[in-house]
């Protein structure tokens, strides 16, 4: 669905011409770039209230309404394997070194990289099993936080300021495929990605939930609307 960035209303497929990039609003009477209102079309029977499965929708207590999802995957016990095998190995090595009277400052900091590699993997499996991402939507703002209980990271976006949402490559690759996230574009040209480690349908309802209430977002200027 493509909507005037004046009167909010719905523009009809057969007023589109891709080819001639026109979005024409019979209500307003008047023309609209297609490319731009395209950025931020939401699906045709699009339900906020009913994300897939692994998606919860959070009611607005005070800090506003917003979604929130893990990060569990199957992919953990795989993780674990390594982890368990590497943080063995390289511990065993450590502590030999370490415990080793005659060995030079140079061998025992050789190993601490490997410590670190094994702590990234340890800190991987526990984002698995207990990690979160919520997102929140208050006072015109895009808020999100990503992490275990309330230790993480937080980012926020203004709604007015954001001028694309799409799933999008993000040059990552993973078992020799790209790896796709939400990508979020402001107007400094700077792209974020969320949801990096989510499937398709949950990608495509994040991107859809936030051009949703772009669209409904009084503080956004007109010519920007979706």
């Amino acid at each position: 669905m493509i909507y005037c960035p004046d009167c909010r209303e719905e523009i009809p497929v057969e007023d589109f011409n891709v080819s001639t990039d026109v979005a024409f609003c019979r209500r307003c009477g008047k023309n609209h770039r297609y490319s731009e209102l395209a950025d931020f079309e939401v699906r045709a029977g699009f339900r906020p209230d009913r994300p897939p499965r692994g998606m919860r929708v959070l009611p607005d207590d005070g800090t506003g309404e917003g979604i929130v999802f893990r990060y569990f995957s199957h992919a953990v016990w795989i993780l674990c394997f390594f982890a368990v095998f590497w943080c063995g190995v390289t511990g065993t090595l450590t502590v030999a070194v370490w415990c080793a009277g005659n060995s030079p400052w140079f061998a025992k900091l050789f190993m601490l990289p490997f410590q670190l590699v094994g702590i990234g993997f340890l800190f991987g499996i526990a984002m698995m099993l207990f990690g979160r991402s919520e997102l929140r939507f208050r006072d015109g703002a895009l808020e999100m936080f990503s992490g275990i209980g309330r230790i993480g990271r937080r980012r926020r976006w203004e709604l007015a300021d954001i001028r694309k949402v799409a799933v999008e490559p993000t040059g990552m690759q993973q078992n020799g495929r790209q790896v796709e996230g939400v990508a979020i574009v402001t107007a400094d040209g700077r792209r974020r990605f969320i949801g990096r480690s989510l499937d398709a349908e949950k990608q495509q309802f994040l991107v859809n939930l936030i051009r949703q209430k772009i669209r409904l977002n009084d503080s956004r200027k007109s010519g920007y609307w979706a």
